[in-house]
């Protein structure tokens, strides 16, 4: 699939700053993907993230799962995911926490190949980047993407991902772009039908991932997809905190 369309983002991502996520500077943490505690429907701070050239998508719906509320996503030879617009500083705020679970995974995929470039759970984390600090021949190719798309390319992006064959903690450049880093979070003998709770240091990953710090994150998205690889997959989602100091799983577990 062509960059512009598994790549794309919508345009209020880079262009609604103004609409951001505002939180108290004070907080100690801010709960982004509030899902246990929404009711019927998914939050409409959480906008759905499609695809032109792709017609199916993955359903996302507001389930209770041991009683607490979560996000279910199903994808059969679909591609769409849910993002919601955020700015903060990763410096201030490193942690990122969430918990995910995978009743079906996806054996086809391989992130190092185009054509396996699915995955049964991924969390995409978005930061802010200036066309100037990329090479010459690199900010032609972003700018033209810019006229025919109206919006930047999402560069400057780590993926969290649930693989297959690469070990956990891998990082990646993705099939498509360098300036994109998938992160193995889970693979192939990580448990199935099994909650697994996630904690991860953004601003280090970036770092790590990048060879430089990054800037301000501007949004993040949760995405479930199966269009290339042809298959099915169904994972659950639950609350996403971010956070100045490291949590506990009780917490991410449930936050109230």
């Amino acid at each position: 699939m062509f960059l512009v369309s598994k790549l794309s983002f919508s345009l209020f991502i880079l262009l609604s700053a103004s609409s951001s996520f505002l939180f108290a500077a004070e907080a100690q943490k801010i709960v982004v993907g509030d899902f246990s505690q929404q009711m019927g429907e998914i939050s409409k701070s959480w906008n759905a993230l499609t695809f032109g050239s792709i017609d199916e998508h993955t359903s996302y719906s507001l389930i209770k799962d041991q009683n607490i509320n979560v996000v279910k996503a199903k994808s059969n030879k679909s591609a769409s995911g849910l993002t919601k617009v955020i700015r903060f500083n990763p410096k201030e705020y490193p942690y990122l926490s969430w918990r995910w679970k995978v009743n079906k995974a996806i054996s086809a995929t391989d992130v190092t190949k185009k054509s396996g470039d699915d995955y049964a759970a991924r969390i995409y984390v978005m930061f802010d980047y200036d066309v100037e600090d990329l090479p010459k021949a690199e900010q032609s190719r972003v700018n033209l993407y810019k006229f025919f798309n109206g919006k930047l390319p999402p560069l400057a992006t780590l993926n969290y991902i649930w693989a297959n064959k690469t070990n956990v903690g891998h990082i990646i450049s993705s099939a498509y772009t360098s300036r994109v880093k998938m992160v193995t979070l889970k693979n192939k003998d990580s448990a199935l039908q099994k909650w697994h709770v996630e904690e991860r240091n953004i601003y280090e990953d970036y770092i790590k991932a990048f060879g430089e710090a990054p800037k301000e994150v501007i949004s993040l998205a949760i995405m479930t997809d199966t269009d290339n690889t042809g298959s099915m997959a169904e994972s659950y989602f639950g609350d996403i905190v971010i956070s100045k100091k490291p949590m506990n799983k009780v917490e991410v577990t449930l936050n109230k």
